[in-house]
Formats: C-alpha cells, sequence, structure tokens
C-alpha cells in the first residue's frame, strides 16, 4: 500500500499520478505498486513538483509495518530509538498557545507510541541479528552468497546460523579477500537458494530481525524469495544504523568497521556474515549504553 500527498504543485503531476495511483482527494492518491516502481515515482515526484510539497507513506517490514518520506516540507522523518516519528519545526522561544509556551521536543503521545511499539518486542524475550553478503550492491542484479544469523536472549548470543548460496553469479576479489570466501568454496559448500530462504525464514520465526542498514538487506531477500516463489514473513526490523546516525558523532564514514572503531571495538581483519553479526551485536550493545 502506498499513498502520496502533495500540494502546489504542476497541474501536470497531478495527471501523472492518477496514471499508477487513485485521487481519493484532492493532492491525495492510493495504491499498491511494487517497490521499485514506487521508488521510481517518488523520484518522478521529487523531480517535478518544484516548490510545492509531497509526502510519502508507504506499507514496508520494519517494527511499524510502515515508513514515509518527505520533500520540500519542514516536517522531517526522524528515528527515535528505533521508531520513525515526524519532526515538526522548532519555533521560537517566545511562541505559545493561549498564554502557555510551547515546549520543544517530542509529544506525550509520540513518546507513548514509541514505548508501545518497543514493548511488542520485549515481549518475545529474543531477537536476531542478521548480516548478508552480495556479490554486489544492486538487489535487482547482484545476489546473496552468505547469511549469518545470531539468535539473541536477553543479553546473550544463543543460537547461530551460517550458510552458503549458490546463487550463480561471481564473487569479486574485493569481496573474496574481505570475507574469505571464494567462488570455489560458494560451489562446493553453498546450498540452493530455496533451501537458504528456508532456514532464513525458519530461524527467524517471528523475532525482531536488527541489523546494519537493514532496509537494503530486506530488498536482497525480498528479491531471493520472489526467485524461489515464497514470500519472506519478517514483519519488524531495527535498523542499527539509524541509532549510529543519531548518537554517534565525527565520524569519517559509516562503514562499520569505522563505526566499532569509534566505540573502541576490535575488528577482525577477515569478516564473513557470522563474524558481522557479532560484530553489529557488539554495537548495539553499545548503543543502547548511550
Amino acid at each position: 500500500m502506498i499513498v502520496i500527498c502533495i500540494s502546489n504543485c504542476p497541474p501536470g503531476l497531478r495527471g501523472d499520478l492518477s496514471k499508477w495511483l487513485s485521487e481519493v482527494n484532492t493532492g491525495v492518491y492510493i495504491g499498491k505498486l511494487s517497490a521499485k516502481v514506487r521508488d521510481e515515482l517518488w523520484k518522478r515526484v521529487c523531480d517535478s513538483i518544484r516548490s510545492g510539497q509531497a509526502t510519502m507513506v508507504y506499507s514496508t517490514n520494519n517494527e511499524q509495518g510502515y515508513a514515509f518520506q518527505t520533500h520540500n516540507t519542514t516536517w522531517i522523518a526522524t528515528d527515535y530509538e528505533g521508531i520513525t516519528l515526524m519532526k515538526r519545526p522548532l519555533l521560537p522561544d517566545n511562541d505559545s498557545v493561549n498564554g502557555s509556551p510551547i515546549k520543544q521536543g517530542f509529544s506525550k503521545a509520540s513518546k507513548h507510541k514509541k514505548q508501545w511499539a518497543g514493548s511488542k518486542n520485549r515481549g518475545s524475550g529474543s531477537y536476531v541479528v542478521m548480516n548478508i553478503k552480495t556479490t554486489g550492491a544492486d538487489y535487482d542484479k547482484d545476489r546473496i552468497f552468505e547469511v549469518g544469523l545470531l539468535k539473541i536472549y536477553g543479553d546473550g548470543i544463543g543460537d547461530q546460523l551460517q550458510c552458503l548460496l549458490q546463487c550463480g553469479r561471481e564473487i569479486p576479489e574485493s569481496v573474496t579477500r574481505l570475507t574469505g570466501i571464494s567462488n570455489e568454496m560458494m560451489e562446493r559448500e553453498g546450498i540452493g537458494e530455496e533451501g537458504a530462504f528456508d532456514k532464513i525464514q525458519e530461524f527467524i520465526g517471528e523475532d525482531l530481525v536488527v541489523g546494519y542498514n537493514v532496509q537494503a538487506d530486506m530488498k536482497f531477500i525480498q528479491r531471493l524469495g520472489e526467485r524461489v516463489g515464497k514470500q519472506i514473513l519478517i514483519k519488524k526490523v531495527r535498523d542499527v544504523l539509524q541509532l549510529v546516525r543519531r548518537k554517534v558523532d565525527d565520524l569519517e564514514n559509516f562503514q562499520l568497521e569505522t563505526v566499532a572503531a569509534s566505540l573502541f571495538l576490535d575488528v577482525d581483519g577477515v569478516r564473513g556474515a557470522l563474524a558481522d553479526c557479532e560484530l553489529i551485536y557488539r554495537i548495539y550493545l553499545e548503543l543502547n549504553k548511550l
């Protein structure tokens, strides 16, 4: 499901959106599109709207079940401890409503929403840290060749899963140097994509999935599911990268090893998916202390 709201836009853009979505009210469009078409349509909106404003809300596999993007608006999507809320612009100190000064920050209702969403995850008593290794960054063309999963119970690592996939793509030499996994290893020890998909699904179950830039990983897994004719059932995800952006300052870049170094965590030279899961888990624990 996707909803796009636009205002102060050229008439041509309204007509363009009507080709893909139903206009249910002035400037409000709703429909159901694939992720790729949705992203292309949003890019077209941003390129064409000029000085107008646009907001898009769409269903996705995260903790809330939806995400949103804005363009040319003063309201900004902001991560609040794993929950995305809308941040309104700061107001001058002397602004007031009915004679009472306006306090800055998230409203009590927004904070309650965050606490309520977080309590759903705590109820399960466990979560899964996920990391994948791919032949490249294009989730339409490249493939997953390694998956690592850690089951976390309380503050400790429980079960783990690591598997290689016979993905039908060549692993670049630069990736082999980083992970220690060669094309020969993948062909010799790897399993089929359908078998790997089933293992991932079974291991995660209904748990929250924690990852680093986890939305990118989810796109690769969704494409994997499409190729084997199955739907991924992961409903709740939390992105450690978003926590890093909010809690860690003065980073040269947001690569995993750079973040680890800033938190005084050791990083091994050769890192496969399971080793990176452990590193993500350690970073996640450190961030929760900040």
